[in-house]
């Protein structure tokens, strides 16, 4: 794992050495319900939401996650959220 800060925001990179994410899946890997390997004879288990669920709560905080990966050598996956988050103002009926 990696973090670093700068221009008014910091950044986490945990990377793998697996066995990669394909340009194609790259591009869907965030969205919901979706598996690289959709196969009967996949390894692992799951419902493909972890990435898009990561995704939606560093969005909502005002940052951005994405993936950084070559088949065959591993995949690092990078979120950066700003250093000052903004303040709102809880109402009644919801935010100001």
């Amino acid at each position: 794992m990696r973090v670093s800060a700068s221009d008014g925001a910091f950044q986490v990179a945990v990377a793998d050495t697996g066995i990669g994410i394909s340009e194609a899946d790259q591009a869907e890997i965030l969205n919901e319900f979706y598996q690289a390997d959709s196969s009967t004879t996949r390894a692992q288990g799951g419902t493909g939401l972890g990435l898009a669920i990561a995704t939606r709560m560093v969005e909502l905080h005002g940052g951005r996650l994405w993936i950084e990966s070559v088949p065959g050598e591993g995949s690092t996956f990078l979120f950066s959220l700003p250093i000052r988050a903004e303040q709102n103002v809880v109402k009644k009926g919801g935010l100001a």
